[in-house]
């Protein structure tokens, strides 16, 4: 598993400390209580911290990641993050006025200077946690463990366990720091796939010199610009069967739906592949969408839940229904076709009829 992929996860599941305020009485808290104060708080410190983060499940042995931050409360960052044979190495560096991701192994490092995008790609601890949290206090039921100790600190354990099956995130086991509600542990289960995350280290007096927040990259290095990545090109399908190279099939104009849009995305790092996407309208409103690309080399079975087994188009496929997404994917010729399902009445037998009729672009 890339270092990309891993800090991908570390977003998704919210790993990354919070600092969420200051009481001297959240042992009087109920389980709601605390989730909400942890919404509620704005307090940003500035602190230097260590953590391990563990990805598996489904009998395989964990990824494990090694990371190292330092936060200033004026919004700088610095993240260091490895695997555990060193291998993959990756820095990022935000000064304020640009970010820069430096991954050591392949001598390549992605600069965002734009100031739209760096807002949007600069969230705040809380802000990448709030996600999790809030969606937490209106799907699960949560109950208190009692108070533990993470990292030479007290916290409050609380489990939170979906109310209903086939919710986006599955169990949480969130332990939150009794003096500043800070996550200093979480355990997120979802579908076959566990993360754990616990911080080995905390310091919230930490001398940080100026020299933290600037990287010296090699010479040599590829530097790749956040204003140079590739657009999103709109083209006609018969263009879009020479960019993928090959044909493939697609859903012809009948019975009121129509094919609103074609576009290309030329994507690079981990996935690097030229991906071909199709909108669907029936009757003026949104229906569907439709992905179809180079068929990947899956390095992993991770499986979300509400996922089903199902034939398509004499493929064999999958079919997920989950809280407030549904999808269809399946393999045929060398290629992947990935539906998302967007009109709410759509139902399986229908998407399977639908998929029947499907023509190829010559």
């Amino acid at each position: 598993m890339k270092i990309k992929k891993l800090i991908f996860n570390l977003i998704i599941v919210g790993v990354t400390v919070v600092a969420f305020g200051c009481s001297d009485e959240s042992n009087h808290y109920s389980p709601e209580q605390m989730i909400s104060n942890a919404l509620d708080e704005e307090t940003n410190q500035s602190y230097y911290a260590e953590s391990t983060l563990k990805i598996g499940g489904d009998g395989k042995e964990n990824e494990v990641v090694m990371m190292k931050e330092w936060r200033h409360k004026d919004g700088k960052i610095r993240m260091e993050i490895e695997n555990e044979n060193g291998e993959e190495q990756a820095i990022t560096v935000n000064d304020g006025e640009s970010i820069i991701t430096y991954q050591k192994d392949i001598n390549q490092a992605f600069m965002i200077d734009d100031e739209e995008i760096l807002e949007f790609n600069q969230p705040s601890p809380k802000e990448q946690v709030d996600m999790i949290l809030d969606m937490v206090k209106d799907t699960h039921e949560i109950e208190s463990k009692g108070e533990e100790e993470i990292v030479g600190r007290n916290t409050v354990h609380l489990i939170a366990t979906p109310k209903e099956e086939g919710t986006l995130f599955g169990e949480q086991e969130i332990w939150i720091d009794k003096e500043n509600w800070m996550v200093l542990k979480l355990i997120s289960t979802t579908g076959n796939q566990q993360t754990e995350s616990v911080y080995t280290k905390i310091d919230f007096e930490p001398e940080i010199s100026d020299e933290t927040f600037t990287l010296e990259l090699p010479e040599d290095v590829e530097i790749i610009h956040s204003n140079d990545m590739p657009e999103t090109e709109e083209m006609t399908l018969e263009e879009a069967k020479e960019s993928l190279g090959k044909s493939f099939y697609y859903f012809p104009e009948n019975d009121g739906l129509k094919l609103e849009k074609v576009e290309m995305d030329e994507l690079t790092g981990e996935f690097n592949r030229t991906e071909i996407n199709m909108d669907y309208n029936k009757d003026g409103l949104p229906y569907l969408s439709l992905a179809v690309f180079e068929a990947p080399e899956l390095d992993d079975d991770f499986d979300f839940p509400n996922e089903e087994d199902v034939e398509i188009r004499g493929k064999e496929g999958s079919y997920t229904d989950m809280d407030g997404f549904r999808g269809l994917v399946w393999e045929e010729d060398g290629l992947n076709y990935s539906l998302i399902i967007i009109e709410p009445s759509i139902e399986l037998e229908d998407l399977k009829e639908l998929t029947e009729e499907m023509d190829r672009i010559e």
